[in-house]
């Protein structure tokens, strides 16, 4: 019975660390965005002379219809729109970008990513540069 209340500790502490280490905490202004999200690598640039700094390369996965909230980011952002088409609304501006296009943003500039399709899904690669351990998306009133 012993063993078993041990186990059964182990097990609870395990998944308690588990479910810890998968939910990072989130900052108050910190924009997460409501599509599905996989960030594929990301490392602090080292090597040429700026300290502070990581590349972070992220695929969405966007479904049909979506109107994501507007946000920005504290660095500058590069989109490749790999499948479907993206609607940016940034500065009073609205442009759409097609599969195989790059939408490119300074940092700090407010923007509210869009797929207006009602029937297609939409993918992109984003390329962001941004402080180590910060978040990458802000979000804005």
């Amino acid at each position: 019975m012993e063993k078993m209340k041990q186990l059964f500790s182990i097990s609870l502490l395990l998944v308690t660390m588990m479910g810890t280490a998968s939910f990072p905490a989130i900052a108050d202004n910190e924009y997460v965005p409501r599509s599905l999200k996989n960030v594929l690598y990301q490392a602090p640039i080292t090597g040429i002379g700026i300290e502070g700094k990581e590349v972070t390369i992220t695929h969405f996965g966007i479904s049909a219809g979506f109107v994501g909230d507007k946000h920005m980011h504290p660095g500058p952002i590069f989109v490749y729109v790999l499948e479907g088409e993206l609607t940016v609304e940034s500065e009073g501006e609205t442009k759409t970008f097609k599969t195989g296009e790059v939408f490119a943003k300074d940092a700090g500039q407010a923007v509210t990513g869009m797929n207006l399709s009602l029937s297609d899904d939409l993918e992109i690669l984003v390329f962001q540069i941004g402080d180590i351990g910060k978040p990458t998306m802000i979000k804005v009133k």
